[in-house]
């Protein structure tokens, strides 16, 4: 019997005696988060958030033009990792380059923490058009 089989069969209970209780701190976790990251990262010159709807995680646009050190959404994510240990999925994933995705399921301290630490990541990348060639 493989793991895929195990968590099939113990599909019922969880379903059947999850308290809703468990769902709705799920759902109100996530939606603070989704506030908390779209108030941080609003601010942040050179990205554009989309405040999910329902979803366990945000999109964040990233102006190009304003990090032109950077070729791509993926070579943006691959420095940011690597500067301030923040792991965001590049859009280029989803088909959407110019983006990347962060989730809204991990505990609030480290939300704030990682939208911090992006905000940093981009002062410290972001050119300004008097700046830039």
């Amino acid at each position: 019997m493989g793991p895929c089989t195990l968590i099939q069969g113990a599909l019922p209970t969880i379903l059947k005696e999850t308290s809703q209780q468990f769902y709705n701190e799920t759902i109100e976790c996530v939606r603070r988060n989704a506030e908390k990251s779209y108030t941080i990262l609003s601010k942040v010159p050179g990205l554009n958030p989309i405040m999910p709807a329902g979803a366990m995680y945000m999109i964040v646009g990233i102006d190009m033009d304003r990090f032109g050190e950077f070729k791509s959404d993926l070579e943006f994510v691959k420095r940011m990792v690597s500067e301030q240990s923040v792991f965001c999925l590049p859009g280029t994933c989803f088909n959407y380059p110019d983006f990347m995705r962060i989730v809204l399921t991990v505990p609030e301290e480290q939300i704030q923490e990682a939208c911090e630490r992006i905000a940093d990541f981009c002062s410290q990348h972001y050119a300004y058009y008097e700046n830039a060639n």
